[in-house]
């Protein structure tokens, strides 16, 4: 036990002081058999590229604001209408179908479907449409 408690603690301590800094960067190259390979140091002897890491924060910023102060584009409102407008008719007590296999009949949601479907519309109301509105 105290050998597995060891070697966790060897682990950690290795990986907190060897992490791959965001300046650091990623040398990438296709071999002879076309696989594309990643590594902190470059090859010899093989054409590669350096590739940045980390060079843009990727879905952790708020959203900046719009340069045209809150207004919505037109396709975006569109969205937001289809999106409201679905999450009304999930909310609603009709039975709904849906062509969830793709062979162009209409199926009807169960329980389980609908709440995901309402789940789905619920997050494009938040992403398409303003809160103001």
């Amino acid at each position: 036990m105290r050998l597995l408690a060891g070697l966790i603690t060897l682990f950690a301590l290795v990986a907190v002081s060897s992490p791959l800094q965001a300046q650091d960067p990623v040398y990438t190259w296709v071999d002879s058999n076309g696989v594309r390979h990643y590594a902190q140091t470059p090859p010899e002897g093989v054409k590669y590229e350096t590739r940045g890491v980390r060079t843009q924060t990727v879905g952790t910023e708020a959203a900046k604001p719009s340069e045209t102060d809150g207004a919505i584009r037109p396709e975006d409102r569109a969205s937001c209408e289809r999106s409201r407008l679905a999450l009304d008719q999930l909310n609603s007590d009709a039975p709904l179908q849906m062509d969830r296999d793709g062979d162009g009949k209409p199926e009807p949601l169960d329980a389980t479907q609908r709440a995901e479907q309402k789940r789905l519309a619920e997050q494009a109301v938040r992403a398409y449409c303003n809160p103001s509105e």
